[in-house]
């Protein structure tokens, strides 16, 4: 197998990106999940304390969720990208 120097800088990219994208996640705030606090007005008011403690679990690990979405959207981008790809023919590059 040749060393395709494309092949590595969109691979040296991509970890970048992924570590560009984990830092700046983790140095700075959603102002969108600001909303989500457990004493939100907006909120469904729940008698049970079961409901409210799940319903505060789910809006406060909104972020996690989101990023976990993210995840699993590039895992699949990957995934389709590595069966979709091109392999040249072995006998094409020996006779050129």
């Amino acid at each position: 197998m040749r060393f395709d120097g494309i092949e590595a800088a969109g691979l040296t990219v991509a970890i970048l990106a992924v570590i560009v994208s984990c830092v700046f996640i983790t140095q700075n705030s959603f102002p969108a999940f600001q909303y989500a606090s457990y004493s939100n007005p907006h909120m469904a008011n729940v008698t049970q304390s079961v409901g409210q403690e799940v319903s505060k679990f789910m809006w406060e690990s909104r972020s996690l969720d989101l990023i976990a979405q993210a995840l699993v959207l590039f895992g699949a981008a990957v995934g389709c990208l590595a069966i979709l790809r091109s392999e040249k023919d072995e006998k094409k590059v020996k006779s050129e």
